[in-house]
């Protein structure tokens, strides 16, 4: 999921201001992959366990101390909307840890792209809140 409309988010009680884009991917932490003795191909294939990455990448026009670091937890929330406006506009929210924090320097700009790993509450519900 691309998510281009974002302008801020939160992290804990720290505000992370000029948001380019939010990406959430889901990945396989396990795949397990079964063969018959018919073909090539797999007969059966699942992923029973997945981990949800959030990348959120910002503009940085000024210097920022107040950076998350790897390993800190905090809810991160943010609101989208498909015009940036207040019509259709969702909250996301998910218990994250900080997993990376890279910055990328531009000639006239610099980007920080911050990685966080969601956290579900009990193992089974999803860890993104949509409202």
């Amino acid at each position: 999921m691309l998510l281009l409309n974002p302008s801020s988010a939160t992290f804990g009680s720290t505000t992370l201001a000029d948001v380019i884009a939010v990406a959430i991917d889901h990945q396989p932490a396990r795949e397990v992959i079964d063969f018959s003795d018919l073909g090539h191909h797999p007969a059966f294939a699942d992923v029973p366990e997945q981990i949800i990455r959030i990348r959120l990448v910002r503009s940085l026009v000024r210097d920022d101390l107040s950076t998350p670091r790897p390993a800190q937890q905090a809810t991160l929330a943010f609101h989208t909307s498909p015009t940036r406006s207040d019509a259709s506009r969702k909250r996301l929210s998910a218990t994250c840890v900080v997993s990376s924090v890279s910055h990328e320097l531009g000639h006239n700009a610099a980007r920080q792209t911050i990685t966080f790993i969601a956290i579900s509450p009990d193992g089974e519900s999803d860890p993104i809140t949509i409202s």
